[in-house]
């Protein structure tokens, strides 16, 4: 598990750059792979709407630069159990991950710790990604400073994957699993299921452990089975 200070939370095992579809975000898997080397930048702002793979991304970020990096941190600030004061212990040389901006704007004691992390990192060499749904100009910060400061470093806006380009992300993913994917599964999971990544992911992942338990093969039948027993259709 990838190293995390006073946040027990863990990371997605499945997330990671190989298993993300570019689609549209080829400049923006660019960046985040120089993130946090020599010379790059220490301030990095993701933004986009939802299902467009921006949590797959912080996750994908702190796995992958554990092995560089010595402390990276992700932070979901839509999570009840993480405050503020939290940001104010954290070390700053870490990769701190914050997700879901929007969820703090207009709160103050939020933004002024996320400042002053921003401060702490730049000034000991650490490095801040943050993903919200919207630029942090357009975010609703109290802080103009705030605003200012997160799109330092560069603002990127990620685009979600069209419906087309779905199947072929969800055959990536099983792929990467040792999961091999034929278009008539992908067609069928797509018309019983909500056509957003994030629901199609997760119930891949479910697939995929049943499938591994009960050693079959990702078919028709299998799947139709899967969803009469753990989705009640």
């Amino acid at each position: 598990m990838t190293r995390q200070i006073h946040l027990p939370l863990r990371l997605s095992d499945s997330a990671s750059f190989e298993n993300f579809l570019t689609g549209s975000n080829g400049q923006v898997l660019d960046v985040l792979g120089r993130f946090g080397s020599v010379g790059a930048p220490q301030m990095l702002y993701l933004h986009g709407p939802p299902g467009c793979g921006k949590s797959h991304l912080l996750h994908a970020c702190c796995r992958s630069k554990g092995e560089s990096i010595p402390l990276t941190v992700y932070v979901p600030t839509g999570v009840d159990s993480v405050g503020p004061q939290m940001l104010s212990e954290l070390d700053p040389r870490s990769m701190v991950c914050v997700d879901d901006v929007e969820h703090i704007c207009a709160d103050r004691a939020w933004e002024e710790a996320l400042l002053d992390l921003y401060e702490q990192l730049q000034e000991a060499g650490g490095c801040l990604l943050v993903a919200g749904r919207y630029p942090p100009a357009q975010a609703g910060f109290l802080l103009a400073d705030l605003a200012t400061r997160l799109a330092s470093g560069g603002v990127w806006t990620l685009y979600p994957l069209s419906e087309a380009q779905l199947p072929e992300a969800m055959r990536l993913r099983a792929r990467l699993r040792g999961l091999e994917m034929p278009e008539a599964v992908s067609a069928y999971l797509l018309r019983r299921v909500p056509r957003d990544p994030a629901t199609l992911f997760a119930l891949l992942d479910e697939i995929d452990e049943q499938a591994f338990s009960d050693q079959r093969r990702l078919t028709v039948p299998f799947v139709r089975e899967f969803a009469i027993r753990f989705l009640g259709s």
